[in-house]
């Protein structure tokens, strides 16, 4: 398994748990409980994005592809 992404908060793992699971690509979320018992500030319990070592590759590009900076903005031209 291999990390795609690591979140502050469970929200947006869901959001895109979601979108890569309309693709086929199938994932997982981990630490997404420790978020809640965790006392220690310094301990590293990021929310992480999970897939298959062979998924990985396709689920970046699947994420990179609905990253936007701006609400409404149209994606670039492929040239």
């Amino acid at each position: 398994m291999k990390t795609v992404k690591e979140y502050p908060e469970l929200m947006p793992a869901e959001i895109d748990r979601s979108l890569l699971e309309a693709e086929g690509v199938m994932c997982d979320i981990l630490n997404q409980n420790l978020l809640y018992i965790s006392y220690a500030p310094c301990a590293d319990f990021a929310i992480k994005l999970v897939v298959a070592d062979e998924d990985y590759d396709r689920a970046c590009e699947i994420l990179a592809a609905t990253v936007t900076d701006e609400p409404g903005a149209e994606p670039e031209a492929a040239e």
